[in-house]
């Protein structure tokens, strides 16, 4: 017997996304690849930033509401009108950066301070990328293992071990360094400082969610204009890990088409 249920297995679509958000200066994308490179490592172009890992998924909602219209000929409505949409993405960033923080809480500026360094000295020899032993040009017991170095002007590497002029690295160095180069003991570590208060003004922002169907083909929704909603947001200090409740409003974008001026979506056919 023929089967009566006619089933497309390849339009199912499922699995995490990539969320991604960029000031509204940038123009909206018309193509996936106004937004990502399409080939490894599908870096992100210029002005748009990844937000991170997610936890629990990424909704994107839709809905609107509507108000009869009565007439005397007529028990009950005879029909509807469209009053209001409302729009919006929602999730947890589990990657609790603070530049993260400072979207999804309203935060004020980011105050970099530098790290604190003691007296540098001239490597003992160079450095090619990639590589975990230093050799200094002189014992110094400041170098100690556990602490951090800083080598040129801003590469700041964890100590794993010191023997004498040799230093071994807990990670590899990103680029080639040679004798005339100046390495230095960290005594405290950069940091950064960022404040919560009473901001009234939510810049808007634009942002994308892209994913990859089971065909390995893409698809991008593009929110042109959203907010971060002023619902409240629990961070719980225990034992798990830290989320970061993340939630937007999105609105319509000035001089764009009804049809598509909250968002849109792209898929590769």
């Amino acid at each position: 017997m023929a089967d009566i249920y006619k089933v497309n297995s390849k339009n199912f679509v499922g699995g995490p996304g990539r969320l991604v958000v960029a000031d509204m200066s940038v123009a909206a994308p018309t193509k996936i690849s106004d937004v990502m490179d399409l080939t490894d490592p599908y870096a992100l172009k210029d002005g748009w930033k990844d937000l991170g890992a997610t936890s629990d998924g990424i909704s994107i909602t839709r809905g609107w509401d509507t108000e009869d219209f009565e007439v005397d000929q007529v028990m009950g409505a005879a029909d509807t009108d469209v009053s209001s949409f409302e729009h919006g993405l929602e999730t947890q960033l589990a990657e609790n950066t603070i530049e993260n923080r400072q979207l999804a809480l309203a935060g004020g500026s980011i105050i970099e301070t530098p790290a604190t360094v003691g007296t540098g000295q001239v490597l003992g020899g160079a450095l090619a990328a990639g590589a975990r032993i230093v050799t200094l040009s002189t014992a110094n017991p400041a170098f100690k293992a556990g602490g951090w170095l800083r080598l040129g002007t801003s590469e700041l590497i964890k100590i794993s071990s010191v023997n004498g002029t040799t230093v071994n690295l807990e990670t590899a160095v990103s680029k080639a360094y040679t004798t005339s180069d100046q390495v230095y003991p960290v005594t405290e570590l950069p940091s950064k400082r960022i404040g919560y208060g009473t901001v009234t003004d939510i810049p808007f922002k634009r942002y994308v969610l892209i994913s990859q169907k089971k065909d390995g083909s893409l698809y991008m929704a593009v929110i042109r204009k959203a907010k971060v909603s002023g619902d409240s947001k629990e961070q719980a200090f225990n034992k798990g890990k830290r989320v970061l409740p993340f939630q937007l409003q999105a609105f319509p974008e000035d001089g764009v088409a009804k049809e598509e001026n909250v968002y849109y979506e792209i898929e590769q056919a």
